[in-house]
């Protein structure tokens, strides 16, 4: 057995080391104790003639981990910045509607958002400030060369031209579709709304690898259906109706739940039709999630 026995150097003596599968241990002395695994070997045997045994560390049974020396000081792995500490802006995260997680106090110290959603024909974004006001709220048209055409410098083009029309903000929040990987017949759509949210990630955060906290943020299709109790089945409906009451109010009401500027309330009081092929879907959800987040977010503190 001594075969599967492994020496250690320490501090000028020897220390044996049993197998986990040897209940068996070696005392300070050299002498054996009892196990279940037959003989051991004597001191000679362990200890050739032509090494002298020297001091031996007591030794712990194999599921506890050995004391170092005293003389060694054992350091604590320091935690990468940015990963669990919520003053770095990281992961820890008590609001649970957002990933990745990140902490409310960054989040509450955010002066406005830029909400993205897109789909197979456009991308449409909302700005809205903490005071529930709309700031910009329009949407780009994919381009013809991109439909039916995977080809990764088409797709870095258009995605490039779309966010170059963003406004500044403090942080980006994206919607997360929850479309099946197991449908077969939706691969197209899956991979399509796959390959615009990783360049939109990237895209937009150019000083990941120096800051180490994100700036662009996903949020649940689900999440905002449910805030608005627009879901059916499972899956969120659309809000375009739920979005032109809130833009008529916006006009008509003085405690209205959002504020437009000026020129957009007269840009879009008119533009949305809940029917038809012109409903501006991706508009009107993205309105609809920044809306969401900023509930959300508000119901958290409270």
């Amino acid at each position: 057995m001594y075969r599967n026995m492994k020496t250690l150097i320490h501090s000028g003596g020897r220390i044996l080391f049993c197998p986990l599968y040897c209940t068996r241990g070696v005392s300070s002395s050299g002498a054996s104790q009892d196990g279940s695994h037959g003989a051991i070997p004597d001191e000679e045997e362990m200890c050739p003639p032509h090494t002298a045994p020297g001091p031996q560390l007591p030794q712990a049974p194999y599921w506890e981990e050995p004391h170092p020396p005293p003389n060694v000081r054992r350091r604590n792995p320091t935690p990468s910045p940015g990963l669990s500490d919520p003053k770095q802006g990281g992961r820890r995260d008590g609001t649970g509607f957002i990933k990745p997680e990140v902490s409310t106090g960054r989040l509450k110290a955010a002066d406005s958002i830029v909400s993205i959603v897109f789909g197979m024909k456009r991308l449409a974004w909302a700005h809205m400030d903490r005071t529930m006001t709309v700031r910009d709220w329009r949407q780009h048209e994919w381009s013809p060369l991109l439909k039916g055409k995977s080809h990764p410098d088409l797709y870095l083009e258009e995605v490039s031209s779309a966010l170059s029309l963003l406004p500044p903000t403090d942080l980006y929040i994206v919607e997360k579709s929850s479309l099946s990987s197991q449908n077969a017949s939706m691969f197209p759509v899956t991979l399509h709304l796959r390959v615009v949210e990783a360049l939109v990630y990237a895209l937009l955060n150019p000083g990941y690898m120096v800051e180490r906290q994100h700036r662009v943020f996903s949020m649940a299709r689900s999440i905002v259906g449910k805030h608005f109790d627009i879901m059916v089945g499972g899956a969120k409906t659309s809000g375009v109706e739920l979005v032109q009451r809130l833009v008529e109010e916006a006009e008509t009401l003085q405690q209205s739940r959002i504020h437009l500027l000026p020129e957009l309330l007269l840009q879009y009081k008119h533009k949305l039709h809940p029917r038809g092929q012109n409903r501006n879907e991706e508009l009107c959800d993205a309105l609809l999630q920044a809306i969401a987040f900023y509930e959300l977010l508000r119901k958290h503190q409270t």
